[in-house]
């Protein structure tokens, strides 16, 4: 049995029952009734974020066929104290090819241990609902914060959230480049830096069809400037990963300052700009941290050269 790492497990562990899985051949299969059931929709949308995961209590059975990324509970702190955890925009549509590698990638992670120390308890939770055959399906929850860890029993916590994350991402990415995006008509609007709900994809590099350049001036007051096509062809080009050299050669301290952008598929991403020209994205539930990334000089000046609109009382 794997060991419960302390003080980082979300609430709604603790009313899972542990139910003995025997996996067989192209599904999840075995004695689920104590079990909680799957919820009805995950085909073509995400559950109450308060909805019990089933999980598998150990390894993920082979023969999954799907899988779909969708906003987990609220999260407890070291003192049994709930807190609101920042929330993930889930993705879409359904990921339907790779899926059993990403069955690896859970199964291959190891046990969390019970002596481990983690930095953070509270923050994103993302939870992966695997489908099977007969429309049976199983889970596992990323704590996306602290130590990344894996939900996958009621006693069964595993390192490699974020292995877990960014491979997902890339699975579904590179599921997208071979599909029609929907129509949609939706356009950038600059959000609260943080906590605001965008997307769970970790994937730092995504490409946007309209983007904004936003500026707070004081708390909850924006002003901005829509991107051209010119420039937003640019920014998809050139903004990540950018340069490894600061772009701006005095850090001044200022307005605090993001470009917000959504995709083709409807997800919404941000890149934080701070004092110096770095960059630091918004989007991917805590999983994109770290590294040098800066604007490029010639693209942080025709950023700047946008003239900003009027202030506005955003939130």
């Amino acid at each position: 049995m794997r060991v419960r790492a302390p003080a980082v497990v979300p609430s709604v562990v603790s009313s899972v029952v542990s139910a003995v899985v025997l996996l067989t051949g192209c599904g999840a299969t075995g004695d689920q009734s104590s079990a909680p059931s799957p919820p009805p929709g995950l085909e073509s949308g995400c559950p109450d974020p308060g909805t019990a995961p089933p999980f598998p209590d150990g390894d993920l059975p082979r023969g999954a066929t799907r899988v779909r990324a969708c906003p987990g509970p609220t999260s407890v702190t070291g003192d049994d104290e709930a807190v609101l955890a920042a929330t993930v925009q889930p993705p879409r549509d359904l990921l339907t090819t790779d899926v059993d590698r990403l069955v690896g990638v859970v199964n291959d992670q190891e046990d969390a241990g019970s002596d481990l120390s983690c930095t953070a308890n509270s923050g994103p939770e993302v939870v992966y609902w695997f489908g099977y055959a007969q429309d049976e399906w199983r889970a596992v929850q990323h704590g996306s914060y602290g130590c990344h860890l894996l939900t996958t029993g009621a006693d069964d916590q595993r390192l490699g959230g974020e292995a877990l994350a960014r491979e997902f991402a890339a699975a579904l990415l590179d599921q997208r480049r071979e599909a029609a995006a929907p129509a949609t008509t939706a356009r950038a609007i600059c959000r609260a830096p943080n906590p605001t709900p965008r997307t769970a994809l970790a994937a730092a590099d995504l490409d946007v069809v309209s983007a904004r350049r936003c500026v707070m001036t004081r708390p909850g007051t924006v002003r901005s400037a829509v991107l051209t096509p010119d420039l937003l062809a640019r920014v998809n080009a050139d903004l990540w990963p950018g340069v490894d050299e600061r772009s701006r050669r005095l850090c001044a301290s200022g307005s605090t300052e993001w470009i917000e952008g959504v995709t083709a598929w409807g997800d919404v991403v941000a890149w934080a700009v701070d004092a110096c020209g770095g960059l630091h994205p918004l989007h991917g539930a805590s999983v994109l941290d770290g590294g040098r990334h800066y604007l490029a000089p010639d693209l942080d000046a025709a950023l700047a050269a946008l003239p900003l609109g009027p202030s506005v009382q955003q939130w």
